[in-house]
């Protein structure tokens, strides 16, 4: 049976409060001890798996007659390292995931309003989270000056970097639950990286050349894992495409995830790279004592990563580059000669944004000639690139000569796959180089003795980076917005003013115009109402010609459809009027408006005041007939009676009447005339002898009637004398009267039908407009049809003046909107900048320096 020693930590508070006092007193509490030193185990086995040494059965014997005391010592020490390192452990877990939160609320709030970000020439620059925008080979943001993004564009860009921060973050808490550590062998191409590899292990494991040979990746494990066979595990691509998938693919137990190779066959594998994307070699590394032994240490399993070089093409390069995410420790191979390459340095710094330390192999140094010069050159590359490798150059840059020829001594293996020759007596290889021996020691000290350096503060400080990025982006920010919101404020202020004048002339010229629009349709609708009712006050003048009682029918005719062609007439010349009053009122509003509004305002439109009213027959002058009567022909009445019997009417009384015996129509003194003393003056006597009904529209009906009826009173009243007054008399008298009368009231009416018919039929047109309100219909219809017109220029003096006004408004919008913006994004950084600085001083007060 073997013993197992726990290293693990579980973190518990009561575990937190005082380890150390635990331990001693179970230590103390030990009764079994002596004062021996226990020698250290022939076999220490560590397990991948579960972290922890394994004692074989043979050495505890040996143990139990040796000091406990100074065992229990060593071991006290070991278990409060383990304890410490585990805590600390736990501790940058946390960590992650606080500033894996952190990320996911900073690329939310950069996705819904766009930070700020720090520009690289910027004192306090971006360590991790600043966009890089690639083109033609060249960062522009670091060589362009003139090459500027806006928030948008570098939102977007950001975004990928915080994706990038995000998987970098989920690769750091991979590395952290793997017990083992992974050294990273990388460089420019054709380095001598498989060489140094070599070296390192004591053997001729990888080929070698003079030409690039390594294509594939290269990963390099103790065989004790897989059942202490040396082999070659090669993933194939049809499994996993990037060396990053293989964790996931690959099954040690699962024989259909790999094929198997034996170690004679690396030379043919590792430049099969368009079939393999990682081989993983098993080696027995018990050559040596785990005391010098880099594989087989005793202490913590190691794998070491031989990497094709950086310049084989851009796909390698940018594999590689993505590879030293998942490496504790990168050991980076410069050829003298050649120093650091651009992609050289591209790698470094990005490497850097995590691992404060990195080893530094300068080979075929002892080819230069100015070794100090060649020195100075790298040391100061270094400085740039990696500060604190730089501060602690003896421990972490190694100018070296080629160690590879120290594989080929008889003790460092020269038999086959690189196994000591079988005749060697066995003992350990001794390098004649000090350099490269201090190299190693340095690399085992480094993954051995201070795990909590090479395995902790990688993560630490990238986690480190990430919490001072987001402090400066929050405090960068902060800054902006405050000076954002002053010059917001202060463009708010100037719009205000301007505005309110906007406001104050949009509300004058609205009423303006609509005063103007009102005052044009209200002239329209009064003209018309004062034209149609001024259609039915005909003149005597106006009316048809009176035909006499033969054509009374074309009279009545005539009549009729002068009063209507009057009325139709009258709506016609409200129309135009209404063009006219459109025209100039729409002349008016266009000027206003470009008074007001600027020389564009309907430039593009023009008024055509002929098509309004283009429907000629109107719906409602359609309606407009009256029924005839007989008694439409008389219009009796006293004072044009007494008129007709005293020989004064001349003309039918339609209007007011006209002095008939002192001037005509011009002024001018008319002389009575035979004709017209008779009333023969209306028609020519030609007509008077055709149409002899005529004759009733003179004086002559009644100069008979008068000289019949009084040739017979007058010899009535002769033949009785003085007996005109008795009854007999009057009897006689009253038949001639009343024939006389008789004959005198036909006469009359015959004689007044060229005036009673045109009254009555005007009369009866009266009461049918006022009964269809054909008046205030039309007088509606037309002024509604200006104010549609009129509603076009009003439209558009009234979108202009809201164009204008609303401009200004939304530019206030925006403003406000930004402020609003602002105000949430200054919640968020103040916020965010607490949360980065507290969680900031937790991660720098880890202390790593208990190894």
């Amino acid at each position: 049976m073997s013993k197992q020693i726990n290293f693990k930590g579980n973190g518990n508070k009561e575990e937190e409060e005082d380890p150390a006092k635990e331990i001693l007193e179970s230590l103390n509490n030990d009764d079994s001890y002596d004062s021996f030193v226990t020698p250290p185990p022939s076999q220490l086995t560590y397990s991948r798996n579960d972290g922890q040494l394994i004692l074989d059965e043979q050495d505890q014997d040996l143990s139990a007659s040796h000091h406990r005391r100074a065992s229990n010592e060593n071991m006290l020490s070991a278990q409060l390292s383990q304890w410490t390192y585990n805590n600390n452990r736990a501790t940058l877990q946390k960590a992650i995931s606080h500033v894996s939160d952190l990320l996911d609320k900073i690329d939310q709030e950069n996705e819904e309003r766009p930070m700020f970000l720090i520009q690289e020439d910027d004192v306090n620059k971006l360590n991790v989270l600043q966009p890089h925008l690639k083109l033609e080979g060249t960062y522009t943001v670091k060589h362009d000056k003139s090459f500027n993004l806006d928030k948008a564009a570098l939102a977007k860009l950001f975004h990928s970097q915080v994706q990038v921060a995000k998987k970098h973050l989920s690769s750091l808490k991979i590395r952290l639950d793997d017990m083992s550590s992974k050294v990273f062998i990388t460089g420019d191409v054709n380095t001598g990286k498989s060489a140094f590899c070599n070296s390192l292990l004591r053997r001729r494991l990888l080929p070698e050349d003079q030409l690039p040979c390594t294509n594939v990746f290269c990963e390099i494990l103790e065989s004790r894992d897989n059942n202490n066979l040396e082999e070659v595990h090669a993933i194939p691509l049809r499994l996993a495409t990037t060396v990053k998938d293989v964790p996931a693919i690959y099954d040690i137990h699962n024989r259909t995830t790999y094929d198997i190779f034996p170690l004679s066959s690396l030379p043919e594998l590792v430049q099969r790279n368009d079939k393999y994307v990682l081989l993983k070699i098993y080696i027995k590394d018990d050559k040596v004592s785990p005391e010098k032994s880099l594989l087989r240490n005793g202490i913590v399993d190691i794998s070491l990563m031989d990497s094709p070089g950086l310049n084989i093409d851009s796909l390698q390069t940018a594999e590689v580059m993505a590879k030293q995410e998942e490496i504790d420790l990168v050991i980076f191979v410069v050829n003298a000669e050649n120093q650091l390459t651009l992609s050289a340095k591209e790698f470094i710094s990005l490497a850097s944004t995590e691992k404060k330390f990195m080893f530094f192999v300068v080979k075929k140094f002892d080819k230069i000639r100015d070794k100090q010069r060649c020195k100075d050159l790298i040391l100061k590359q270094i400085k740039d690139l990696s500060p604190e490798s730089h501060k602690r150059a003896n421990e972490f840059v190694h100018f070296i000569s080629s160690p590879e020829s120290d594989i080929n001594s008889p003790r460092a293996g020269n038999g086959p796959d690189g196994d000591p020759d079988p005749g060697d007596d066995g003992g350990e290889y001794n390098s004649a180089d000090p350099d490269f021996d201090h190299l190693q020691s340095s690399i085992r000290n480094f993954v051995l003795k201070k795990r909590s350096l090479s395995k902790l503060l990688p993560v630490k400080t990238y986690i480190a980076k990430l919490l001072t990025d987001a402090e400066i982006i929050s405090k960068a920010n902060l800054k902006l917005f405050e000076e954002e919101d002053k010059q917001l404020d202060k463009e708010l202020q100037e719009l205000e003013p301007v505005l309110n004048e906007a406001q104050n002339k949009t509300g004058y010229l609205t009423m303006k115009i609509e005063h103007i629009a009102e005052n044009a349709i209200y002239s329209c609708y009064e003209f018309t109402k004062s034209q149609i009712n001024s259609s039915l006050e005909l003149t005597y003048d106006e009316l048809p010609s009176y035909q006499g009682v033969s054509r009374i029918h074309d009279f009545v005719f005539s009549t009729e459809q002068c009063i209507r062609d009057k009325i139709k007439s009258n709506v016609i010349s409200s129309e135009q009027f209404a063009r006219m009053q459109t025209e100039k009122t729409v002349n008016e509003l266009e000027s206003l408006g470009k008074q007001e509004l600027g020389d564009e305002f309907m430039k593009e439109r023009s008024f055509q005041s002929d098509l309004m009213f283009t429907k000629r027959i109107h719906t409602v002058s359609k309606k407009i007939n009256v029924r005839m009567s007989i008694m439409d022909f008389f219009a009796p009445s006293w004072s044009s009676f007494v008129s007709y019997i005293g020989w004064s009417l001349s003309v039918p009384l339609l209007t007011s009447g006209e002095s008939q015996n002192t001037a005509d129509k011009t002024g001018a003194v008319v002389k009575k005339t035979v004709p017209g003393i008779l009333g023969l003056k209306e028609y020519p006597l030609v007509q008077y002898f055709s149409r002899p009904s005529l004759l009733f529209t003179s004086r002559l009906p009644t100069m008979a009637i008068y000289s019949v009826g009084g040739s017979k009173l007058m010899s009535n009243i002769a033949y009785n004398g003085l007996r005109l007054t008795s009854v007999n008399s009057l009897k006689k008298i009253a038949s001639p009267l009343l024939i006389l009368a008789s004959l005198l009231g036909v006469a009359y009416l015959i004689h007044d039908l060229p005036r009673a018919l045109p009254l009555n039929l005007l009369r009866k047109y009266k009461r049918k407009l006022k009964e269809l309100d054909f008046v205030h219909q039309n007088a509606e219809r037309i002024s509604r049809e200006v104010r549609v017109v009129l509603k076009v220029p009003i439209r558009e003096i009234y979108t202009s003046c809201e164009a204008v006004v609303e401009k200004k408004r939304a530019i206030k919008r925006e403003i406000e909107g930004k402020r609003a913006s602002n105000a949430l994004s200054m919640t968020f950084f103040n916020r965010l900048l607490a949360k980065s600085q507290t969680q900031l001083t937790i991660v720098q007060n880890i202390n790593l320096d208990i190894d």
